[in-house]
């Protein structure tokens, strides 16, 4: 047993996790829109929308959206946001109360895992991996250095900031 959980990569373990609560978080919102109603119907989008985001990020960090969701990169963020949808995704529907409860005990359990040093996040969880796709956005290219100075003029292959009416020699 003891060498069955050393061949267990971590890192592995959390992707599958996140890929298992991605569906549930799916299959909570198709059960919620059929309950039935306009605000089930808006609360069921939402899960799916925010299932399919965490399915996605296993697999890639879309600097569009990451920018937008930095809690997804510690236990402790994504931890609440997955118990919150969990509570969300709860209903009067055996298979929505299913999905509830599995989303929201994940959650608990990577709230838990924030204040376990030992535990390592895997790569796509951790700041680095924000950090690395925020560069690609905000970052790489010319345009984008030169919007990050404000404007300026280009010089030995970067740019830099000039003052307002002062002239490049």
């Amino acid at each position: 047993m003891n060498s069955l959980m050393e061949k267990i990569n971590p890192s592995l373990a959390f992707r599958v996790a996140n890929i298992i609560v991605g569906c549930f978080m799916v299959i909570g919102g198709v059960s919620t829109i059929l309950t039935g109603g306009f605000p089930q119907f808006i609360r069921g989008i939402f899960c799916i929308v925010f299932g399919v985001m965490v399915f996605v990020f296993e697999f890639r960090l879309p600097p569009i959206v990451t920018q937008h969701v930095s809690y997804m990169f510690s236990f402790l963020g994504r931890g609440i946001f997955y118990v919150f949808i969990g509570c969300i995704i709860l209903n009067s529907t055996a298979l929505g109360i299913a999905s509830g409860v599995i989303v929201a005990v994940c959650g608990l359990a990577y709230c838990g895992l924030q204040f376990v040093p030992k535990i390592e996040a895997p790569s796509n969880m951790r700041r680095q991996a924000l950090d690395d796709s925020l560069a690609g956005y905000y970052g790489e290219g010319r345009a984008s250095r030169w919007a990050a100075e404000g404007g300026g003029h280009e010089e030995e292959g970067h740019y830099t900031a000039q003052p307002a009416g002062a002239s490049v020699v």
